[in-house]
């Protein structure tokens, strides 16, 4: 299940879900991916990602798992998105940040 805050976020993002159907959920609730400036400094894995076009891959672990993140942005908050296995479903979503306002 997915954390509660997540669930108050988007609720239609569910636990389980390929990636593809979860970030076209995201887009079209105003979240914005964040490319990922700095993917030389990430894993084989998430380098292949972002070649794919998932310019929002932050970093992946290839271990047993295979569990990648990626980075959303909307208004003043951040949301992390976490994958598991190479299917790349949804493990996890929640609020990682809220900017402050000046």
């Amino acid at each position: 299940m997915l954390p509660a805050k997540a669930e108050l976020v988007l609720p239609m993002v569910t636990q389980d879900m390929h990636y593809a159907d979860a970030k076209k959920v995201l887009i079209a609730a105003g979240w914005q991916p964040v490319h990922n400036l700095k993917i030389s400094g990430s894993s084989l894995y998430a380098q292949e990602l972002y070649e794919q076009g998932m310019l929002e891959v932050v970093d992946c672990i290839s271990m047993e798992l295979d569990g990648c993140r990626f980075y959303y942005a909307k208004k003043n908050q951040t949301l992390e998105i976490s994958t598991i296995t190479r299917q790349l479903k949804v493990e996890k979503m929640h609020v990682i940040n809220k900017k402050r306002n000046k």
